[in-house]
């Protein structure tokens, strides 16, 4: 599970639509929230209504 999972993050980061990163990894009945992984930093005009500046 740990390498799917891993496979998962690393198909996301590199901006594979998520439901497809889930099907390429091999991990199904997951409920995507839309928010941005953490390790990749919007614009700054787009984080600021995120972030609540």
């Amino acid at each position: 599970m740990k390498q799917q999972a891993d496979a998962l993050g690393v198909l996301i980061r590199a901006g594979v639509d998520p439901e497809n990163a889930a099907r390429i990894a091999g991990i199904e009945d997951v409920e995507f929230t839309g928010a941005v992984p953490v390790s990749l930093r919007q614009p700054e005009a787009d984080a600021k209504n995120l972030e609540g500046r």
